[in-house]
C-alpha cells in the first residue's frame, strides 16, 4: 500500500545523506518515479539536507534535521527542518532568487538549485523549515491503490500458472 504520510529524523552528519536518499527511494519506489522526477528529488533533497547540516545546524551532529513527507493531488511534498536559527530568506525570494550570495566561498548557490529542480519552495519558520513541491501529474492515490491490487492478482495468477 502506498503510505503518502513519512518522516525521517537524521543527525546533521556527512553519513546522514545516505539515511535520506534511502528514504527518497522508497517514496519513489511507491509512486514509481523514475528518470529525471527522482533525479531532481533527490539533488533537490540533498542540498535541503546540505543547507540544514551546513547552515542550519552548523554541522553539529548532536542537532537533527527532521524531514517528512506527504502526497496529495496537487504532487509530492518534502517538508526539511533544521534546529539552527534560521536565516533571512525573504530577500532571496524578493530577489527572484538571483542575488544569492556564495556559500563557503565556492560558489555554492543551493537554494537556487533547489528552487530550479523544485516546482514549487516556500520557507517557514525564519527560514528554519523549507517544503519542496514536486508537480507529479500522474499522482492520484485511488489510481495508484488500483493499479497495485491489478498487479498483484497479475502476478498471483502467473504463479498460479506457472504451479499447474
Amino acid at each position: 500500500m502506498v503510505e503518502n504520510n513519512k518522516n525521517i529524523k537524521i543527525k546533521s552528519s556527512d553519513e546522514g545523506i545516505h539515511e535520506l536518499e534511502s528514504f527518497i527511494e522508497d517514496i519513489c519506489y511507491e509512486y514509481n518515479i523514475i528518470n529525471s522526477y527522482y533525479s531532481n528529488i533527490q539533488l533537490a533533497l540533498n542540498e535541503a539536507y546540505m543547507n540544514a547540516k551546513i547552515h542550519g545546524n552548523a554541522n553539529n551532529p548532536e542537532l537533527l534535521i527532521d524531514i517528512s513527507f506527504f502526497s496529495d493531488q496537487k504532487g509530492l511534498h518534502f517538508v526539511v527542518k533544521d534546529e539552527g536559527d534560521g536565516f533571512d530568506y525573504q530577500k532571496y525570494i524578493d530577489s527572484g532568487f538571483e542575488d544569492l550570495p556564495e556559500a563557503d566561498g565556492e560558489g555554492q548557490r543551493g537554494i537556487l538549485v533547489i528552487k530550479l529542480l523544485a516546482d514549487e519552495l516556500k520557507f517557514y519558520d525564519k527560514g528554519r523549515t523549507v517544503e519542496l513541491i514536486f508537480y507529479i501529474s500522474s499522482i492520484n492515490y485511488a489510481l495508484t491503490v488500483e493499479r497495485k491490487r491489478h498487479l498483484e492478482n497479475y502476478f498471483k495468477n502467473v504463479a498460479l500458472y506457472k504451479t499447474n
